[in-house]
């Protein structure tokens, strides 16, 4: 069983230069969940906040605080802050659909970290490789 969470932003496509990803829908398998909850559940401060992330999912990747494009691992981090800061992990493929691979808490240095090589990339572009 799947569940549709929504489709990839227009504006993160142009963002993260994802073109061949416009409009695909992001879709969560039942294999998704049961690994967030084996392997993450204790990350929560308690299970009731675990099935509220989980209940607000369509809302993190509809309107999420920030989305980092890991290129080496191709995948979307989709993070969003309810109760606590957290991650939805987006395989990016060729595929029809791009598919969840995690749900889990994280801190906000993580946040930090992501904004920080992003902004390191920008300005890698800009002054070696002359584009922006």
């Amino acid at each position: 069983m799947k569940r549709i969470l929504g489709k990839i932003n227009q504006d993160i496509v142009e963002k993260w230069e994802l073109y061949d990803h416009k409009n695909k829908k992001i879709v969560m398998y039942e294999d998704a969940k049961e690994h967030s909850k084996l392997r993450h559940l204790n990350d929560y401060s308690n299970e009731e906040d675990y099935y509220i992330v989980m209940d607000s999912l369509e809302e993190i990747i509809k309107k999420p605080d920030y989305v980092y494009y890991d290129k080496a691992k191709k995948g979307l981090e989709y993070y969003k802050k309810i109760n606590t800061n957290i991650l939805v992990a987006v395989r990016i493929d060729d595929g029809k659909e791009l598919k969840v691979k995690s749900v889990y808490p994280i801190k906000p240095e993580k946040i930090e970290n992501r904004k920080k090589k992003e902004n390191q990339t920008k300005l890698y572009n800009k002054y070696v490789k002359g584009v922006e």
